[in-house]
């Protein structure tokens, strides 16, 4: 359940849908958890990924501290590089 929390604490976050690249996956090991997450262009030209750890009993933290890392590697103007290309793809 704790890694489940924080997965989707990310996903949240961001907004994400099955058409975000996004991806996070965590592991509990006792009462740790270990959170890593990556968000992409399709190509692969930019990307952002971190990780963290935590305590499992605060999962919606570790996701939260996650995605500020994240943010702070412009994961925002990826996202949206992303769907200005869907849209262009779609048009």
């Amino acid at each position: 359940a704790a890694a489940s929390a924080a997965e989707r604490s990310v996903s949240r976050i961001f907004g994400a849908s099955c058409q975000i690249p996004l991806a996070a996956y965590a592991t509990v090991d006792g009462e740790r958890l270990h959170l890593r997450a990556m968000i992409a262009t399709p190509d692969g030209s930019r990307s952002a990924a971190a990780e963290a750890r935590g305590l499992a009993a605060a999962p919606e933290a570790l996701g939260e501290q996650v995605a500020a890392l994240l943010k702070a590697q412009d994961a925002d103007a990826i996202l949206q590089a992303c769907k200005a290309q869907a849209d262009a793809a779609q048009a």
